[in-house]
Formats: C-alpha cells, structure tokens, sequence
C-alpha cells in the first residue's frame, strides 16, 4: 500500500518560505498539516511522527536542534527541504546519519519561495550543501560585479513604497548574492552587503 502524501509546515505561514509548502501540498494534492506551538525539536519529532508527515521544509538552526536532541527520524519521513541559509556538512551529514532526508535549496521571496533544490537521488550519497539544481522555471546569469540575476514567471513583479505600488521595469532582477554557476546548478557564497537572515528577514545590523 502506497503511503499518501502528506507536506508539513514548521515556519510561519505568512512568509513566502512557510506559504510555498502549502502551495507545494495544494499544487501535489497532498495532505497538509501545520505546526503551530513554539518550536520545540522534540514536540516536533512527535508531531511527525503523528502526522506521519512526509514531506516538509526547515531552515539550518531546527535542523541542528534536531541533531542535539539526537532525534532519529520518523520512518514517514521522505524528504526535508532545507532552506534560509546554509546547512554546514557536519549538521548535514548528521542528520542524515539519523535518518533525516535533508536537501539543500536556494530561494528568496522575491523569487516565489525557491530558485533551486537538490533532488531526491542524492539522499543516497553523503551530504553536501552545494551544487544545487536550478528549477527549470529560472534564467540565470552573473553580472560584472558577479552577483546573479535571476528572471522567470515567479518573479515578483514591483514594489509597495509609501502604498503605492511601483514596477519592477525590468524582466531581471539584480540580488546582493555572489554565486559560482555550472550550466544548470548553481552554489551560492555569499553576500554582497552585510545583511543577516533572521526569522526569514533580512536585517541590517
């Protein structure tokens, strides 16, 4: 008997990042549930396993909260898109040593949630956050200050200042973020300014 689907939500459902699993659960006809207490790694691991959640997204901080509690993974458990910033190895390969399917992405909101995410095959080798697969929906290329541009369907299409709405007036648009390409795969290096992620935002020290 095949296992029904089932996407599960652990970030807030009012970012982009949160809002693109439901849109993911909606888009596969899958089931989806919400956790909503604070974030706790063990309470998690029982919602899972609850759940018997299948599918679902974390940023690195919940993946290594995991790690430290050594939560060995639900056996529903199929993939974990791990996104918000860069899972290092060790953290990587230490979940997956306990049974936590993690796959790196790479997204912004401006983008609609994600622009790249590793695929399935690679849960059978050990964990690298890097390359990462471009989604077949984006254009990339690399301007003379090498920060990537991006341009496709999902991109946002302007700005709210002061309520009023203003274009985007172009079909790319130019990141603060310094990326090696490789025909479709794409590992991200940083950024060009010195903003930080917090909470999915990015804020200026």
């Amino acid at each position: 008997m095949t296992q029904k689907s089932c996407w599960g939500l652990a970030l807030p459902l009012h970012h982009v990042g949160g809002f693109g699993v439901a849109a993911r659960a909606y888009e596969a006809g899958s089931g989806f549930q919400h956790f909503t207490q604070r974030w706790d790694a063990k309470q998690f691991h029982e919602w899972l396993d609850h759940y018997q959640i299948t599918h679902t997204s974390l940023v690195p901080t919940q993946v290594y909260d995991l790690v430290k509690a050594n939560r060995i993974a639900p056996k529903s458990i199929q993939s974990i898109v791990v996104g918000g910033g860069l899972l290092e190895i060790s953290i990587g390969q230490a979940a997956r040593d306990l049974g936590w399917p993690v796959l790196a992405s790479y997204g912004m909101a401006e983008a609609a949630s994600q622009i790249a995410t590793q695929p399935l095959d690679l849960l059978e080798k050990p964990y690298q956050p890097a390359p990462i697969s471009i989604l077949p929906i984006w254009e990339i290329r690399i301007t003379p200050q090498q920060t990537l541009e991006i341009a496709g369907p999902a991109l946002f299409s302007g700005y709210v200042i002061d309520g009023e709405f203003i274009s985007r007036g172009t079909s790319w648009h130019t990141t603060s973020d310094f990326v090696q390409l490789d025909g479709q795969m794409i590992s991200p290096l940083g950024r060009q300014d010195a903003l930080v992620k917090i909470l999915g935002e990015l804020v200026d020290p």
